[in-house]
């Protein structure tokens, strides 16, 4: 039964290392991925029937949905990979893909449309073939509602882009991005069985254009452009703090700057009496020793 735990303690213990080191989810998901994939693979090699016993327990069948005790591997089969060259494949269009987004729109959208677009790709799945016993496995279908997301947010801006072989460091969102749902679309339509859930694909990227633009609209609704940024230089303490200020000085996409905030508030700010740290700036900054300021003038 032990050897059950490690696969979601890796999933619930990189999420909070996230969240304790003020890291990028991006790196973290990637990681987590490798570290899942190697256990996996340590088992297939140390004990094969331990190892189809977790591909059956943590990979998502259509077939057994409704279990209840099943239902966690909607989140699972996120991690789950195929073989090497599935999960190298997918953990780097996530790093390609999900850390410009992640730079603009912060780490919690960044969560919340990845978990979700994940799970919608899932049910798509199902939707499409409710009774297989096939096995649904890898984070393509959340990274594919990532891509959505960066397609409707951001379509005029460059990232490396890499389709099979071909390469480029610099290639417009619209460009890399919607290739990926044209492809994705036309193979769903022509009905290809090839081994890869083309059709979860299409759900995550989506249900990432749908998602992205209601939880952008709440950041941009709430910000205005009146910082007090001589504010946050005293509460800066290194020269890359006045950098990340100076960033969030010149900006002029209003979701982007919250982006940069949330990073100043949760990795570098703190309070010029006491020197704690400061992590809340909704609706005031407070801090313990019982200073109060407001970030807009």
């Amino acid at each position: 039964m032990l050897e059950y735990l490690p696969i979601p303690a890796i999933i619930i213990g990189s999420l909070l290392y996230a969240k304790w080191k003020n890291a990028y989810l991006t790196q973290v998901m990637v990681i987590a991925n490798f570290f899942i994939f190697i256990y996996v693979l340590a088992l297939y090699y140390n004990d094969q029937s331990l190892f189809y016993d977790m591909r059956n327990a943590f990979t998502f069948r259509p077939a057994r949905f409704g279990e209840i005790a099943y239902l966690p591997s909607i989140i699972t089969s996120m991690y789950m990979h195929a073989d090497p060259f599935h999960l190298i494949g997918n953990v780097l269009i996530l790093y390609l893909i999900g850390l410009p987004l992640e730079e603009r729109i912060g780490r919690k959208n960044w969560g919340i449309i990845y978990f979700v677009t994940g799970i919608a790709a899932t049910m798509m799945f199902f939707l499409f073939h409710a009774n297989s016993n096939s096995y649904l496995l890898g984070a393509s279908g959340a990274i594919y509602g990532l891509g959505g997301a960066l397609l409707i947010l951001y379509p005029r801006d460059r990232i490396p882009m890499l389709i099979g072989p071909i390469f480029s460091s610099r290639a417009p969102v619209w460009l890399a991005v919607g290739i990926m749902f044209v492809v994705e679309t036309f193979l769903v339509s022509m009905a290809v069985q090839d081994g890869t859930a083309h059709v979860a694909h299409v759900g995550g990227m989506f249900c990432g254009i749908l998602l992205a633009p209601i939880l952008v609209k709440v950041v941009k609704d709430a910000e205005n452009s009146d910082l007090d940024i001589e504010l946050l230089r005293k509460m800066a303490r290194s020269d890359s703090d006045h950098l990340m200020i100076d960033k969030i000085e010149k900006e002029t996409e209003d979701d982007v700057r919250e982006a940069w905030l949330e990073f100043f508030f949760q990795d570098a700010a703190r309070c010029p009496n006491c020197k704690r740290r400061l992590e809340d700036y909704r609706p005031k900054i407070t801090c313990e020793c019982g200073k109060t300021w407001k970030l807009r003038k």
